[in-house]
């Protein structure tokens, strides 16, 4: 589970990067003008989702620890 938060971080982080990339510097907005910029945008909002749940399990894993349930 540890590791699945860990990913769930790190590819939140990227997307997060990824989208502010693609829709707030030149470069970014060069590449994806085609689309408006959907791709980085949707890409933005499932970052910010991947670490909002990483963050609620964390919470559940800790919460689990302080009550004395395993697993």
């Amino acid at each position: 589970m540890k590791a699945f938060i860990a990913i769930l971080l790190i590819l939140g982080a990227g997307g997060i990067g990824f989208g502010y990339w693609g829709l707030n510097t030149a470069q970014g907005q060069a590449r994806f003008d085609e689309m408006a910029g959907m791709i980085p945008y949707f890409v933005q909002v499932a970052g910010y989702v991947a670490v909002v749940l990483a963050v609620v399990l964390m919470a559940i894993r800790y919460w689990m620890a302080q009550n004395g349930s395993t697993g």
